[in-house]
């Protein structure tokens, strides 16, 4: 196991600028579509906020732009009209939302837009439904301008908003009286985007349950003035802090070339700050949680480590971690650039590595949703698959691998195997394909976007090999990175790199897999049903001798058998060709090749031995499999598995009785 050398965590009480956090890049790392400067008045009282600043839009498209789209997300939670919460049944989140009062509701409003030295935009904009007809769903906001945005042009707008948080319902919103998120809480443009090889659109769906979040790159420059017993953390680096009169703090933050800005403010954060060479680490923490800061400090150093490894670099000067007080924990579980929320318990054991692999899966969201800013809404796999593939590579490689998540009291189980068997535990994995757009997913998604999907790379690493794996997903993250990549653009880099360094069967190895896991239904299964071991004999019975006589003839055995094996495809999906391990009572082995397209496959032999036992896929490349139970077959049983688990079976016990006379 690779050991991690670790500085302490250093306890503040309050965070300042200290000059050590530089946001700027030059030159920039995207292009810069979309920027913003938001000057905030953060009113704790009533949960809400005024913000004046500008939009800015750069048109690098060859076409005009006429209108702008914005995000309005939290009018999601303005009614239960919205696409969000509509069908809900009023009761969400083991939420009854019929409960709430005029206080718990959200929303957010344009008060004004109007062009810089221009025209006056408000009193034509409305909202749209580009998605269905849920009429009283106003998640975005149709700007018609007065004057296009001419293609290269850069378009100053001046921007007024209003908005305030609902008590959490999930991700943005505030709890008791003092805690609060913000995220997804301004007025944001959507993504201008190629249509076709001609025209162009607004990429910028409504805010639907089953989905998160796609935006463009730019730049932010928000100034916030709060209450000062507040603790505050954001994306970004702080650049000022400014005590001003009646209690009140005003703090700028900037960042830049990210797609989104998030803050959060509780005045019962602690606060840890740390450092990993150039990135600033700022741990916000309740204290009852605190006695997990270094785990959660430890998890994302390592990931920086292993990422930075295995696929590139992060560039950005800051990363802040909130970890919600326990009734903002519906807050929690979320990634926003350079900014990430955790979740966690009192004294949860260091056993069990859940707040471990949260950090690491937040953190690696850097890279899918943030840098390379796939497109959540349309193609979650591309970002949630790839992230719960690392997050499982990083903990079992750190924490080991078949003890990175789990390792208490006797259990164990690795990261990976627990992604696998959330997949291959589904009681329908058929139920649904990892590419469908969010809104159209089932409500266990996670099982198949998430798991399916990780499964997928796991099976697609062990046949290429990690090498080859590792240099694939490098070159995937230095093309498209600040780019928006599509899943087109990640197959097309996997299967023609695969192809150039191991074969043109490697190449159709990814395509036939990525079709298969992303675009159908389909399962793999593959099963050995029967080992036959006839022993073979010499003529015997009544022959024919050539005269019309019929001669009994004594066989005798001649000391050979005629041994097989019969394989099954139970499932539909047809992957790379796989080895099959066949054993022989003499200990001689044979390695045959099974190609899969045939539903029945048979392995039939003349041998003085008969066959012991035969195992598809020996080396359990093809993780996919959902059954790996019966992918071997013996016939010499073995006691010591079946010992193993009543061993585990009698420890539990013991201990659960141990418990219970305990209590009483």
């Amino acid at each position: 196991m690779k050991k991690l050398l670790l500085s302490s965590l250093i306890p503040l009480n309050y965070w300042s600028a200290s000059g050590q956090c530089d946001p700027h890049f030059d030159p920039p790392k995207s292009n810069r579509p979309t920027s913003y400067v938001m000057d905030v008045q953060y009113d704790l009282a009533k949960k809400s906020v005024t913000s004046t600043g500008q939009v800015i839009f750069k048109n690098n498209s060859p076409v005009p732009v006429t209108e702008l789209h914005f995000y309005m997300y939290l009018n999601a939670f303005k009614n239960m009209n919205s696409t969000f919460l509509k069908g809900s049944g009023g009761n969400i989140f083991d939420q009854n939302i019929g409960d709430r009062d005029s206080s718990a509701w959200g929303w957010i409003r344009v008060d004004e837009i109007a062009e810089r030295n221009g025209a006056n935009l408000t009193q034509s904009m409305r909202y749209y439904l580009p998605d269905n007809d849920d009429i009283g769903d106003q998640s975005v906001l149709l700007v018609p301008l007065k004057r296009s945005v001419q293609p290269g042009e850069t378009a100053v707008f001046d921007l007024k908003f209003s908005a305030k948080l609902p008590k959490t319902i999930a991700r943005a919103g505030y709890s008791k009286d003092d805690f609060a998120l913000w995220v997804h809480w301004f007025p944001q443009l959507g993504v201008w985007e190629p249509k076709n090889e001609t025209e162009w659109q607004w990429n910028c769906h409504q805010f639907f349950r089953m989905t998160e979040f796609f935006g463009d790159f730019g730049t932010y420059d928000v100034t916030i003035t709060a209450p000062s017993q507040l603790v505050m953390g954001a994306s970004g680096c702080l650049m000022s802090e400014e005590k001003l009169p009646n209690n009140l703090t005003r703090r700028r933050f900037v960042v830049e070339d990210v797609i989104d800005f998030a803050w959060t403010a509780y005045p019962g954060y602690q606060v840890f700050e740390d450092k990993w060479q150039h990135v600033n680490i700022r741990l916000l923490i309740p204290s009852e949680h605190s006695m997990h800061a270094q785990r959660f400090s430890t998890a994302v150093k390592q990931s920086l480590e292993y990422m930075t490894d295995h696929v590139g670099p992060y560039p950005f000067a800051s990363l802040t971690m909130a970890d919600p007080p326990f009734h903002g924990l519906r807050s929690g579980m979320m990634e926003y650039p350079t900014f990430i929320t955790l979740g966690s318990f009192y004294n949860w054991p260091r056993g069990i590595r859940s707040v471990e692999s949260l950090a690491v899966h937040e953190f690696v969201h850097q890279y899918f949703m943030m840098m390379l800013a796939s497109n959540e809404k349309e193609e979650a796999w591309l970002d949630e698959g790839l992230v719960t593939y690392y997050e499982d590579r990083i903990i079992d490689h750190f924490y080991g691998e078949k003890t990175g998540y789990v390792d208490f009291h006797g259990y164990r189980m690795g990261n990976e195997e627990l992604s696998r068997n959330e997949y291959t535990g589904m009681k329908n994995p058929k139920e649904d394909y990892a590419a469908k757009p969010g809104w159209d997913s089932t409500g266990r998604h996670k099982g198949i976007i998430y798991s399916k999907t990780a499964t997928m790379l796991q099976t697609m690493q062990a046949v290429l090999g990690d090498e080859v794996m590792d240099n694939l997903m490098h070159k995937y993250f230095e093309q498209w990175k600040f780019k928006h990549p599509t899943g087109r653009d990640f197959s097309n880099v996997a299967e023609s790199y695969a192809t150039e360094k191991l074969g043109q069967k490697y190449g159709d190895f990814l395509e036939g897999m990525f079709m298969q896991v992303l675009n159908q239904t389909n399962v793999c299964d593959l099963a050995v049903s029967e080992i036959n071991n006839f022993e073979n004999f010499g003529p015997h019975g009544l022959f024919d001798d050539g005269q019309g006589n019929l001669v009994f003839k004594q066989g005798k055995p001649t000391g050979t058998y005629t041994a097989s094996a019969t394989l099954h495809r139970l499932g539909e999906m047809v992957l790379f060709p796989v080895e099959v391990e066949i054993r022989f009572e003499d200990g001689s082995v044979k390695i045959e090749t099974w190609g899969g397209w045939e539903r029945t496959k048979i392995f039939s032999y003349q041998s003085k031995s008969k066959i012991e036992s035969v195992h598809i896929d020996p080396e359990q490349k093809i993780s996919l499999d959902i059954d790996l139970n019966n992918n071997s077959l013996t016939l010499k049983p073995s006691d010591s598995v079946l010992w193993k688990f009543t061993l585990k079976a009698v420890f539990w016990l013991q201990n659960t009785m141990q418990t219970v006379g305990f209590l009483i």
